[in-house]
């Protein structure tokens, strides 16, 4: 965990012009990351994890658990690549948050749908951000509503939310809703607590961090045995919080929808939520559309 020591606040036009100055010292057109190769996660590894994970729902050990996939890339991330995504994820929708952090070679950067917590003087706000399918057609955003597995998959969360947000206040919830991405549709609840008292920022992280639309519920069977799973020891900052806090407001990110890197390796990673009723091939469809909706918005080759 980082905190920061200071702060800066630049327009998007000054950031904007700032990485373009940046960027004429690069006579190559392109950076080597928009045309690495990459290497796609094995499928066996993700048979196992939903073979483990169904086979504890089947127990009742638990009723969700969210594993993350990654595919990798032996191009790491120079100066210019950062540049020129940042340039592209200045594009982004109003419906995607943009975030980064790099220090000493290593970082995370990418544009998520998921905000864990907005306060501002009082009132507190967060969402449930579960159940996916690729945005195709407007008959695929409709049906979302009636599925009954996606449904399930985000009832877990919303129920979670529910019982954790009374301890700050009444808890007011509108949904489930479609949000609309650029490449997929998303079921989404919006919570609203008026909170008796400020929260302290951290504690609220703490307490709120990781919903089950990120890691297993119910919370108290625990996450640390999803370590053991192959492909789930690596995931680095993937769906870590992202906050940025002030006196009387603040915001704290899901970290999903990013490219990781470090002196060695690029890394996208994409999660999905599996329940009982989970099948192999479509987990494992939403998963690749996850990973492209990263590549695309980041400008990097498809």
């Amino acid at each position: 965990m980082w905190w920061g020591t200071a702060q800066f606040t630049v327009s998007t036009s000054e950031l904007q012009a700032l990485i373009e100055n940046h960027l004429t010292g690069n006579p190559r057109p392109d950076g080597p990351l928009s045309k690495a190769e990459w290497q796609e996660p094995p499928e066996s590894d993700f048979e196992t994890d939903l073979e483990v994970i169904q086979k504890k729902i089947a127990n009742q050990q638990i009723q969700k658990a969210v594993p993350v996939v990654f595919a990798r890339s032996s191009q790491t991330v120079t100066s210019a690549d950062r540049a020129r995504m940042i340039l592209n994820l200045l594009a982004a929708p109003e419906t995607l948050y943009v975030f980064g952090f790099w220090q000493n070679g290593q970082g995370i950067l990418g544009a998520t749908p998921e905000v864990l917590f907005d306060y501002d003087r009082g009132l507190l706000q967060t969402m449930a951000l579960a159940g996916t399918c690729p945005k195709s057609d407007k008959a695929e955003r409709e049906s979302l509503l009636l599925d009954e597995k996606e449904m399930q998959e985000h009832h877990f969360v919303v129920e979670d939310l529910g019982k954790r947000l009374s301890q700050w206040g009444q808890v007011q919830s509108h949904g489930p809703t479609i949000l609309e991405l650029p490449t997929l549709y998303h079921l989404k609840t919006d919570f609203q607590v008026m909170c008796k008292s400020k929260p302290d920022f951290r504690e609220l992280v703490m307490q709120l961090h990781p919903t089950p639309a990120l890691g297993v519920a119910p919370r108290a069977a625990g996450y640390k045995w999803m370590q053991e799973l192959p492909g789930q020891e690596g995931r680095r900052g993937f769906g870590g919080p992202m906050a940025f806090l002030g006196a009387e407001e603040a915001l704290c990110l899901v970290a999903i929808r990013n490219l990781q890197w470090d002196q060695n390796e690029s890394m996208i990673g994409s999660g999905c939520g599996v329940v009982a009723a989970s099948e192999f091939s479509r987990e494992w469809r939403e998963l690749f559309q996850k990973r492209l909706s990263v590549r695309k918005i980041l400008g990097l080759k498809v």
